[in-house]
């Protein structure tokens, strides 16, 4: 097989759907097939609207795992933000698709061409990967096949808003498979008129041996935490709906009456411009308990988890949650928010403990339960470690998913050959169609 595979960012980038299609690209490569991966260039996703961040440090063109990677440069227009938000009211489907206050402009995207047997895309609410995945599929008669990793949040909530629109809709049912994690996201996007038929609840999987066996010293010694002392870990882009924010609050508020003994917080994963200025007004007096990391390449991610004695991620913008799964292979006990997919994937007081998004006081209470009581901890460890043996293999993801693809290919029939192996760029469009608009 030949394989398109669009994303919004890719590795050496680590975050949840870019280690899913990491880790499906290089099964497929290892099967025989032939991938190519069409990403943007930006590391951090305020890049795509922010160029003072820079993109991300990778060849324009390169490969990885085996597999061609094509890093299309992401373009920067003044006051491309409030264009984009006045383009995605205009009642035309293709630009609703391309245009928000933080899509990105990626001229060219929507006009690769080639022989491809199968065209995937991951990652809403950058839609302008998943129709541009369209308009490539569709020219090469080939099956389109989205995994749009919904963050559902709560009903009501503005991050449900943000990816339940119509025109993400359209995508979805226009697509001829829809990947999603949990029954939750099964429900909603059937909600949305998506065919139960078409879709295929896969979840996530962890490769045990990547993230176990870290040296527990490690990280204590180099950020200076007593080997004696409790610590909570989050990995995380650092962000207030990541519950990072969150986090510090009920961490401070249960220090409060420990100041001879704190509990550390250790905050691993990139930041984001809501959560540092939300930093500059912690008091100095916080900084003895609180240790940040930065971006953490997977080569450290087992020493990360070796270091810490409980996981928290309170997050409402999670359709399943790898981290839990590398948490739960290192045995240890988590906390998650009961928002969107993570409420399918915690079992509550079994494997950990669930609390609404947003309350600090339950936060606080779920980790103290944890920190005082090492049994219960211990318990829960067990439990997510034993629960995670049972299917939650990327090889067994990746089964599921070649079988579904071989199965759509096979019913598509012949194809349009468009380029004898090439990728290829269609002629430029005009008017409302055309990517470089703002």
């Amino acid at each position: 097989m030949r394989i398109a595979w669009f994303t919004h960012r890719y590795y050496p980038v680590v975050s949840g759907a870019e280690n899913f299609g990491r880790e499906m690209v290089r099964r497929f490569v290892a099967d025989g097939h032939d991938v190519d991966v069409i990403t943007s260039d930006a590391d951090n996703l305020g890049y795509f609207t922010n160029p003072a961040i820079g993109p991300v440090s990778a060849p324009e063109v390169s490969t990885v795992d085996g597999a061609r990677v094509r890093r299309l440069a992401v373009k920067h227009r003044f006051g491309q933000k409030y264009a984009g938000r006045l383009l995605s009211f205009l009642p035309h489907w293709p630009t609703q698709c391309r245009y928000e206050s933080f899509m990105p402009i990626i001229p060219g995207i929507d006009r690769i061409r080639g022989d491809f047997d199968a065209v995937f895309a991951v990652g809403f609410p950058y839609t302008i990967f998943s129709y541009a995945a369209r308009q490539t599929a569709r020219a090469a008669d080939s099956p389109l096949i989205l995994t749009p990793f919904l963050h559902l949040a709560t009903p009501g909530d503005p991050v449900n808003r943000s990816y339940t629109r119509p025109h993400q809709s359209r995508l979805l049912r226009e697509a001829d498979a829809v990947v999603v994690q949990t029954r939750l996201e099964a429900d909603a996007i059937a909600d949305r008129g998506v065919d139960r038929a078409k879709t295929l609840i896969l979840g996530m999987g962890v490769d045990q041996a990547d993230v176990v066996n870290g040296d527990t010293r490690r990280f204590r010694e180099q950020f200076a935490i007593p080997q004696a002392r409790r610590v909570i870990g989050h990995l995380a882009t650092l962000d207030p709906n990541k519950g990072t924010t969150d986090l510090v609050l009920a961490v401070n508020a249960l220090n409060a009456e420990r100041m001879e003994d704190p509990i550390h917080l250790l905050l691993a994963g990139p930041t984001s411009v809501a959560f540092d200025a939300f930093a500059s007004t912690i008091p100095k007096d916080c900084e003895r308990w609180i240790s940040r990391t930065g971006p953490l390449p997977m080569d450290r991610r087992a020493d990360f988890f070796a270091a810490i004695d409980v996981f928290a991620m309170p997050s409402r913008t999670d359709s399943f949650g790898i981290v839990f799964l590398e948490a739960w292979a290192n045995g240890l006990p988590v906390v998650g928010a009961s928002a969107g997919g993570v409420a399918e994937v915690i079992k509550d007081r079994h494997d950990g403990l669930l609390v609404p998004f947003g309350d600090v006081g339950r936060l606080a209470m779920a980790l103290e339960r944890l920190v005082t009581d090492p049994s219960l901890a211990r318990s829960f460890g067990r439990n997510g470690k034993a629960k995670i043996a049972r299917g939650y293999s990327w090889d067994d993801r990746y089964r599921t998913l070649l079988e579904r693809t071989q199965a759509l290919i096979a019913r598509s029939g012949p194809r349009v050959d468009l380029g004898h192996g090439q990728i290829t760029l269609a002629r430029p469009l005009t008017g409302v169609e055309d990517s470089s608009i703002v």
